[in-house]
């Protein structure tokens, strides 16, 4: 039996969404009146959190986008190895709040067509809570900083839209409030995350 890793999963699922929008959607002329994004991670929800963003466009291209991004849920099994050092399935963690500037840049490979692949940048501040048990609530606060790629992919009238990523995570500035516990936050890894967006 051939073992897919769950980032490899999501890269064939984005390749997918790359060949499906190329014919998969009526764009004839691309929508320059609506200048608001709004999106949301239904994975949150999910999650016993809300996780949204808010941005603008900026140049009368419609290439560039920038805002607000604001994120709390638990942060599920399957991420915590990759998150975290000295945590496992007894350890509860939970993002208490992220807080970040964002912008996203349009790269316009398909000109005739709203649905495009861009990159993007997000920037802010987090923190975690991690209880083991038996011990003391622990809170490690952070500074966060994540480039990524993604596609918006619209499928009713140009505004309703899906929007796979892949995200590069790095922290830095990572203070613990306890020093004498193990738990840290890895410096770096690889999130995939999918948010369904529209554009007012």
């Amino acid at each position: 039996m051939i073992y897919i890793s769950l980032k490899h999963r999501f890269l064939l699922v984005f390749i997918g969404f790359l060949a499906f929008s190329s014919f998969g959607q009526e764009q004839t002329v691309p929508r320059k009146d609506k200048d608001f994004r709004l999106e949301l991670e239904p994975s949150s929800v999910l999650l016993r959190g809300f996780a949204a963003s808010c941005t603008y466009n900026l140049t009368k291209w419609d290439d560039i986008n920038a805002g607000v991004y604001f994120a709390t849920s638990d942060i599920p099994g399957i991420l915590k190895e990759d998150m975290f050092s000295d945590v496992d399935n007894t350890t509860d963690v939970r993002l208490g709040m992220e807080f970040a500037l964002m912008t996203r840049f349009k790269l316009n490979m398909f000109k005739n067509k709203e649905s495009n692949p861009y990159v993007g940048m997000i920037l802010g501040w987090e923190y975690f809570d991690i209880k083991q048990p038996g011990q003391e609530k622990l809170r490690i606060t952070t500074g966060i900083a994540t480039p990524y790629i993604g596609y918006e992919i619209y499928f009713y009238k140009q505004m309703l839209y899906v929007n796979p990523q892949l995200r590069g995570v790095y922290y830095f500035g990572t203070k613990s409030d306890d020093s004498t516990r193990p738990e840290t936050l890895v410096a770096r890894y690889l999130l995939p995350q999918i948010s369904l967006g529209i554009r007012l």
